[in-house]
């Protein structure tokens, strides 16, 4: 009967302690102020991720955008350099060519060639093409005489390049032509103000010269990347006598 006393005596005490302890815990106000501090807090960190990811895209766009005019730059600074006549630039709406003549690439220099086999370096012609659809630069060569079929592919030099502005049907030809890919310059003639830069607006070039003025354009939106190439190259072999007409025009479609 003692036992029993005594678990009727302890059966209310342990009601009376959890009726105490109805209200303890967590409120519905402590719930949402805690929900909307985690939600600010994922929201921050979700903004902090996708900035990084647009930054991420945007720098490898550039990067290969920098790529390209680079490769197009080491390209033609070899090419352009030795070249012994440079043709006059032009469209016909599809491309933008430029022709030129100089020594084959695969040509052995003199170090490379026994003295008992030296002969003359042998030459080519060459053309620069953008394709104005695509927006690539390729450059083509042919032995003189034996010009390209139409349509013939030739080596990639540059891709990504922008071209909106030059096939565009709006845009007036003092846009195109401040677009230009091409522009040459005949030895002896004067040079613009605006282009002389260190060497003086009176400076008069004794060679040949063939501006190129490329865009790459890489991406979209956010995660666009451009970069320019406004470079200028002399031709050594040219001079204020080299004749404007060459064999290398025939090129030309």
């Amino acid at each position: 009967m003692a036992g029993r006393a005594r678990v009727k005596t302890a059966l209310p005490d342990r009601i009376r302690a959890l009726r105490a302890t109805g209200d303890a815990g967590v409120s519905l106000i402590e719930i949402l102020v805690t929900m909307g501090i985690l939600g600010v807090l994922m929201a921050i960190f979700t903004t902090g991720i996708v900035q990084v990811y647009r930054a991420v895209g945007s720098t490898e766009s550039l990067a290969t955008a920098q790529e390209q005019t680079h490769v197009a730059f080491q390209r033609l600074d070899k090419e352009v350099r030795y070249a012994s006549w440079i043709g006059e630039p032009g469209t016909d709406g599809d491309y933008w060519y430029v022709e030129f003549y100089g020594v084959k690439a695969e040509t052995p220099s003199a170090e490379e060639t026994p003295p008992e086999k030296e002969t003359l370096p042998e030459k080519e012609c060459k053309q620069l093409r953008l394709d104005l659809d695509r927006g690539v630069l390729q450059l083509l060569r042919w032995k003189p005489g034996s010009p390209p079929a139409e349509g013939t592919s030739g080596e990639t030099l540059a891709s990504h390049i922008a071209t909106d502005v030059l096939k565009s049907t709006t845009a007036t030809a003092e846009e195109k032509a401040e677009n230009a890919p091409f522009v040459r310059k005949l030895a002896g003639d004067g040079i613009d103000a605006a282009e002389a830069g260190p060497v003086g607006a009176d400076f008069v070039p004794d060679f040949q010269q063939l501006r190129i003025h490329l865009t790459a354009e890489v991406g979209h939106g956010d995660k666009a990347g451009s970069t320019e190439l406004d470079a200028t190259f002399t031709a050594l072999n040219t001079s204020r006598n080299t004749e404007l007409d060459n064999t290398c025009q025939e090129g030309r479609p």
